[in-house]
Order: structure tokens, then C-alpha cells, then sequence
């Protein structure tokens, strides 16, 4: 993998095959606005879910789901509304996820969070 933005799509694109086959269907991803980016949008059952997507090779630097902590929780939620203001979309539920990857040898573990806020 040639850099981080390079990595950071390909594990994305891991993540929304994931989800694919787990019944979630693609609204969009990297949504970017001034509190932040959420990787992937995705809609189940009428829920729109805000997923972070985060990949390690290996624990030396902490499990996937060290990374996210209550800064970056409150950035999600920030931008996260902010995409439904921008989109729209009134009042609906929706849910701020996460997804951990970890990679060992040619094997992928997932982990994933429906709501980090619960």
C-alpha cells in the first residue's frame, strides 16, 4: 500500500463488503464537513448508521477500537448531524458505529459497534 489515504480506502472497501453481506445498504462515504469525516453512511431498517472504520495490522499500537475515544466520539456526533441538516433529512434515527479491523496473516477479525453512544 502505497500511503495512508491508499490503506484507508482499501480497508473501507473491506468494511462496506462487510456490511453488504450483513443486510446494510451504501448511502455514501467520506463525508467531510468542518467538525470532521465519517468513512461510510450506511441504511438498515430505515436507520441511517454513521460507521468509523479502523484497521490494525497488529495490537502493538493498541486494538481497533482503542482509537476511538470521547474526542473523536463527539466529532462523530457533530458531523454526523451535520450531514442530516445538510441532507435534509428532518428526524430519523440513526445510529454512530464503528468498525474495527484486524488483520492477522490472511485473516480479517471484525469488530463491530452498532452505537457508541450505548
Amino acid at each position: 500500500m502505497a500511503n495512508k489515504r491508499a490503506v484507508g480506502q482499501f480497508y473501507e472497501a473491506i468494511a462496506l463488503s462487510y456490511f453488504e453481506q450483513n443486510g446494510f445498504e451504501y448511502v455514501t462515504k467520506n463525508y467531510f464537513c468542518p467538525y470532521g469525516e465519517i468513512d461510510l453512511v450506511l441504511n438498515k431498517n430505515n436507520v441511517i448508521y454513521f460507521i468509523e472504520v479502523k484497521y490494525r495490522s497488529n495490537l502493538s499500537y493498541g486494538s481497533p477500537r482503542d482509537a476511538i475515544n470521547h474526542t473523536k466520539m463527539q466529532r462523530m456526533k457533530k458531523t454526523a448531524l451535520h450531514y442530516i441538516k445538510n441532507q435534509n433529512m428532518g428526524y430519523i434515527n440513526f445510529k454512530i458505529g464503528f468498525l474495527g479491523i484486524l488483520k492477522t496473516g490472511d485473516t480479517y477479525t471484525f469488530d463491530f459497534i452498532e452505537n457508541i453512544f450505548s
